[in-house]
């Protein structure tokens, strides 16, 4: 699963096919800890346009009645994505990235769940692979719409933290995957390569979804 991620102004704008898109991606608000029902900025195909948008995380299908609803729906596994009711429909015509500078994940040691910060090691953004659902009647009426991340089995230095990650879209391919058919993007998915990550165990106070600064992503040492 990913339930906290971490969203700053991008730090290769060439990393994206559109320079507008960049520029505009370079100037996001610094999230520190952005967590499931809060607004992430994400990429998504408005129109045959790559456009930024704000969307409520946690996915809010047509036919759910209540908002708390999407505290189930923020991760959405590629392993039913293209069939689960909660996600085919978006699944098949409004997929998104989500630009990360990193990740926090928990590992239980003894008894207390210790976080960890997942970050590239050579220090670009991941794109999450998504889903996107235009404004639901439940939204306040200045809010976009809404997002999941779909996640994967964990591989490499992820694997050590947690058994679920995100899907990482390499930045060439983030136009194809929003713009794929369903199967061309499945395809896409399950063939992109897993990112080098670096992983560091930060304080305790990214449990606390209102602590929201920069100091959440220094090292910290464990107590023994």
């Amino acid at each position: 699963m990913c339930g906290r991620f971490v969203q700053l102004p991008l730090r290769f704008p060439g990393d994206l096919p559109a320079p507008a898109l960049a520029d505009e991606l370079a100037n996001l608000t610094p999230r520190y800890n952005l967590a499931p029902t809060q607004r992430a900025a994400v990429v998504l195909d408005a129109d045959d346009q790559l456009a930024v948008r704000r969307l409520r995380w946690g996915l809010l299908p047509f036919w759910v009645k209540d908002l708390k609803q999407s505290y189930s729906t923020f991760n959405a596994r590629i392993e039913t994505v293209a069939t689960k009711p909660a996600f085919r429909a978006a699944f098949k015509a409004r997929r998104c990235v989500i630009p990360m500078a990193g990740y926090y994940e928990w590992r239980l040691e003894g008894k207390v769940k210790q976080p960890y910060y997942l970050t590239r090691a050579d220090g670009h953004d991941l794109f999450a692979a998504g889903l996107w659902e235009p404004r639901h009647p439940l939204q306040d009426e200045d809010e976009a719409g809404s997002c999941t991340i779909i996640v994967t089995a964990s591989d490499g230095a992820a694997a050590t933290i947690h058994d679920r990650m995100p899907v990482c879209i390499p930045a060439e391919l983030v136009e194809e995957y929003l713009r794929a058919t369903p199967d061309d993007a499945m395809a896409l998915m399950l063939a992109a390569p897993v990112p080098d990550l670096v992983v560091r165990p930060v304080s305790r106070r990214v449990n606390a979804a209102r602590d929201d600064d920069p100091q959440l992503l220094d090292p910290f040492t464990p107590p023994e």
